[in-house]
């Protein structure tokens, strides 16, 4: 197995302690989050691809189907041993400090979470270890991800010069001003224009 990490700037901001895991039986992207940081670390498994069928086989009627099993499924079990090796190293890569995000495609991600369940039950531990189906995910969509689950969402900004960004102000009867378009003023177009404005007469 290869594994690579790198760190990753976020926002710094109180959060309880999160590990995300992506994993599927190709790979695990391991995204803990520290301090309102986090490292994107990836694990590349050795288990071997599913065997596929190459078109149609021609069977004789005259021999008998069953017995001895066929010969596509003949290197399951030796995926299956991968596949537990695989999912018992990322495992033992995480904290068990940790409140844990699981996530990926098929049923990889349960088995981790169904692997560190039981590795709690038997240490007395009590953590939330949350499962969830989902696709490939790019790093920030990873990154974001264990922020929302560690309850340290990014904060919105006000971006441009031109965003209303101070609180809304009312009428004395209660009912809201209207924002204004923008909080600067644009510059006329032309020179005859800003003429105009500098009389005061635009």
């Amino acid at each position: 197995m290869t594994t690579t990490c790198r760190p990753v700037r976020t926002e710094k901001e109180e959060s309880r302690a999160a590990t995300l895991v992506w994993i599927d039986a190709e790979q695990a992207q391991i995204v803990p989050l520290r301090g309102g940081e986090a490292r994107l670390e990836r694990v590349e498994s050795e288990v071997p691809p599913h065997h596929r069928a190459t078109g149609h086989v021609r069977h004789d009627p005259a021999v008998r189907h069953g017995g001895g099993g066929s010969p596509q499924s003949a290197g399951e079990p030796h995926r299956i041993e991968h596949l537990k090796r695989f999912v018992g190293d990322v495992a033992n890569r995480l904290s068990p400090r940790d409140d844990l995000l699981i996530l990926g495609p098929g049923t990889v991600h349960e088995r981790l979470a169904e692997e560190l369940s039981e590795s709690d039950a038997h240490a007395g531990r009590h953590r939330n270890i949350a499962s969830k189906a989902s696709g490939a995910l790019t790093d920030r969509q990873l990154i974001a991800r264990v922020r929302r689950f560690a309850g340290a969402e990014p904060r919105r900004r006000t971006v441009g010069a031109y965003r209303w960004s101070l609180p809304p102000t009312h009428r004395p009867s209660g009912e809201p001003d209207l924002l204004p378009r923008r909080v600067t003023a644009k510059a006329p177009r032309n020179r005859r224009l800003q003429a105009q404005v500098d009389r005061g007469d635009g």
